[in-house]
């Protein structure tokens, strides 16, 4: 909607009739950011007098436009005072947000600037001179490693293996899980009980390298090897009236000891 201002009507403070007290009818209308009050008509407070002023333009319905509402708005000091204070206030907010952002964009600016000036250079490679033999040392004739290892019996070597653990998961169903592992000499290996189904089954060494386990529940076992070889591992049905253990069928497993 668009106003139109005709400042050619007088403000009366006093009834030009009667000289009683008058009442001023306001709108409020936003500019820019802020507010104003435009008067739009006057009346006479005493009953008995009918002088009344209006500052709206009347036209013909024809010339009438819906979107546009004029005003006569009367010649006041105080009203062209308040209007001149209001523009300035929001032109003056705007301005005040523009020159804080230019300030930060020229802080950042700077402060990029001088970080990088400020960061010290990368240290340059110092390359280092060879130093030049003593001839004042005494040679000294040395043997090579090689030469003092090959002097030596098979039997005199020790053998630097360092130890490890393997484990082994068995079943009646499944036998060996995995059913065939490589180690080395000293290396460990710990077979965990998995059958659910029984409440025992027996751990039985083909080559004897221990007696036959029991294995109850979720029990484990574990034995080192020291000696090269290929060993057989076998699940057994534990008897308890004779204490004797039966083969199961598939349940083999088999440990190679390099």
């Amino acid at each position: 909607m668009t106003v139109t201002i005709s400042a050619h009507m007088m403000f009366a403070k006093k009834c030009p009739k009667c000289r009683g007290d008058v009442q001023t009818k306001s709108i409020r209308k936003s500019i820019g950011l802020g507010f104003v009050n435009i008067p739009v008509a006057q009346f006479c407070l005493n009953p008995a007098c009918d002088w009344y002023q209006d500052f709206v333009e009347t036209k013909k319905p024809e010339e009438t436009d819906e979107t546009v509402v004029q005003l006569k708005i009367p010649v006041s000091k105080d009203n062209l005072t308040e209007i001149k204070k209001r523009l300035p206030e929001t032109v003056q907010k705007n301005m005040t947000v523009v020159k804080g952002i230019l300030v930060v964009i020229v802080f950042s600016l700077l402060l990029i600037f001088m970080l990088q000036f400020l960061q010290p250079p990368p240290p340059q490679p110092v390359t280092q001179q060879p130093e030049a033999p003593d001839t004042n040392m005494p040679v000294v004739n040395t043997t090579p490693a090689a030469e003092v290892i090959s002097t030596q019996t098979p039997s005199m070597i020790p053998v630097m293996q360092k130890q490890k653990n393997y484990s082994v998961k068995m079943d009646v169903t499944h036998g060996f899980i995995p059913r065939v592992i490589i180690i080395n000499r000293s290396d460990i290996i710990l077979w965990n009980n998995e059958e659910n189904q029984r409440p025992r089954i027996g751990l039985i060494s083909k080559e004897g390298l221990f007696e036959n386990k029991l294995m109850q529940g979720q029990s484990r076992f574990s034995y080192q090897f020291n000696q090269s070889g290929n060993y057989t591992f076998i699940l057994a049905e534990y008897n308890p009236i004779n204490r004797t253990f039966n083969d199961y069928p598939n349940a083999t497993g088999n440990v190679i000891v390099n």
